[in-house]
């Protein structure tokens, strides 16, 4: 496929945005993966838990718990703003109904950070 795709900077490694795949997919190790399926609606936009040593989500809850400052939320923008060719081909819609200005998508962005609080137990 020869389309360029919008990139997101996730603490310092970028993945490409790749909505026909329902992906986000790093630049440098493209086996490296982080579905769609784990984000979560958050404002306009997503949130998913990321793990800063891995580059991906975490694999099971026991490890964030274990070691919480390893891990953040992460937030992008919807995903019609990052990568619309990629929603009107998987969706097959006719990409100028979906994004009649294709001037204003963004191709490099940076992912929104927030540290990840666990609740604190009471004695």
């Amino acid at each position: 496929m020869g389309r360029k795709l919008s990139t997101v900077d996730i603490k310092g490694t970028l993945f490409e945005v790749d909505a026909f795949r329902e992906a986000l997919i790093e630049k440098d190790c493209p086996k490296n993966r982080i579905p769609f399926q784990v984000f979560d609606q958050e404002g306009n936009g997503y949130r998913f838990l990321y793990d800063q040593k891995e580059k991906n989500v975490p694999r099971k809850k026991s490890e964030v718990l274990e070691d919480p400052e390893r891990y953040c939320w992460v937030i992008i923008q919807a995903l019609m703003e990052l990568d619309p060719e990629g929603i009107a081909m998987r969706y097959d819609i006719p990409l100028e109904i979906l994004c009649p200005d294709r001037t204003i998508i963004p191709r490099n962005i940076i992912a929104n950070i927030k540290q990840l609080k666990l609740p604190t137990s009471k004695s």
